[in-house]
């Protein structure tokens, strides 16, 4: 079992992260904390994804589906396998990250990939 990093908040020395395994729970805790600093959850914000790959041509692939679908990417080798970081501006609701969260989740898989979650701007 996976565990997903959640960063809740920072102090004056570190950033605090807790570890959960149920991805639609750390979604959950992403949404409860930026609504905690004062978000407005119901007005669009930057959202980026991570989704890793083994090769740099199922990465551009990859790239090129959320390209057409209107999404922002960019494409990077990182250490042994390339990173596509996906961006767009959304509105956060539970709804729209569990349908975001499966449909990277299924395209990363099309490509022999692992989806790695999310993080959205918090003002």
């Amino acid at each position: 079992m996976r565990l997903l990093p959640v960063l809740l908040g920072r102090d004056a020395v570190s950033p605090r992260v807790e570890r959960v395994a149920d991805p639609t729970v750390a979604d959950e805790r992403v949404l409860v904390h930026l609504r905690g600093l004062g978000c407005d959850t119901k007005q669009p914000r930057g959202v980026r994804h991570f989704i890793y790959l083994p090769a740099e041509d199922r990465a551009t692939a990859v790239a090129s589906v959320l390209e057409r679908e209107g999404w922002e990417t960019s494409v990077q080798a990182d250490e042994n396998v390339w990173l596509v970081v996906a961006a767009c501006l959304r509105v956060l609701s539970h709804e729209m990250v569990r349908e975001t969260r499966a449909r990277l989740e299924t395209l990363a898989a099309m490509h022999d990939g692992q989806y790695d979650g999310w993080e959205a701007e918090a003002t």
